[in-house]
């Protein structure tokens, strides 16, 4: 019975569900955890609330802070498991001096015919940006990735040290309400009516998951991100105004 239609309406959200039940009769077929593509935040949300899926799938994204993760399929405790299929690569440019942006890692890839499917986390970082790879296209791109932008580049597998810091700053915020688009109006330096805008034309996400509601109550923990603005990461409630505002600090990253 197909269950997937109780969740969406939307084909490709069908097609990815209906991948991911297949990988779940694979994973009690051949008694072995098994792992999917690339899944971005919003896909990985959907499957996270199948209850279908309950109890059998993660998401792997090969450091603490991936967004782009491998659904990982385990039907039992017992299954053996060979590893995340995923591999991490350092690319360094010939010049130091060059700037090579996320944009341009990804332009590359899409240039060898690598579909975005098999390529995680994008991490650039000036002339040395790392990125994971699908284990199936791997040694494809190992060989073949010799120019990033408009220079020549050396590839090699990398290590979760090669991985650079993310830049953040935190900004301490006065608002009414943890309505959505009160934070959305501090965070990206917008009024609340333009902010609540944005929120209504669906340009703003929720834990990666896109919602239309200004109103939407946001805690602690919960990452917000506008479409051509950015992301920040909501923290601690830190104290309340006599006036009953409340003070929260927020990482926006750069």
């Amino acid at each position: 019975m197909d269950f997937t239609a109780k969740y969406t309406a939307d084909q490709e959200e069908i097609m990815l569900l209906r991948k991911i039940n297949d990988l779940v009769s694979k994973s009690r077929r051949e008694f072995s955890a098994v792992y999917s593509h690339f899944l971005d935040p919003s896909q990985q949300a959907l499957v996270a609330r199948v209850n279908e899926f309950l109890g059998t799938v993660s998401f792997e994204g090969g450091y603490e802070d991936a967004e782009r993760r491998l659904c990982r399929v385990c039907t039992d405790e017992y299954n053996a498991d060979d590893g995340a299929p995923l591999v991490l690569f350092k690319a360094e440019a010939s010049a130091k001096t060059a700037e090579l942006s996320h944009r341009d890692v990804l332009g590359s890839l899409m240039g060898l015919g690598i579909k975005r499917e098999m390529v995680g986390d994008i991490l650039a970082d000036g002339s040395a940006p790392c990125f994971f790879c699908h284990e199936a296209a791997a040694e494809y791109v190992e060989f073949n990735l010799q120019k990033i932008g408009h220079y020549p580049v050396k590839v090699s597998r990398g290590t979760l040290s090669d991985i650079p810091e993310p830049k953040f700053e935190w900004k301490s915020v006065n608002v009414s309400s943890m309505r959505l688009d009160c934070l959305a109006a501090e965070g990206f330096g917008l009024s609340r009516s333009k902010a609540a805008d944005f929120i209504k034309k669906g340009a703003a996400a929720v834990n990666w998951v896109f919602t239309t509601e200004p109103s939407k109550e946001i805690h602690p923990g919960d990452k917000i991100s506008l479409r051509g603005r950015g992301k920040f990461q909501v923290g601690e409630i830190s104290g309340t105004s006599k006036k009953g505002r409340l003070f929260v600090q927020l990482k926006k990253y750069l």
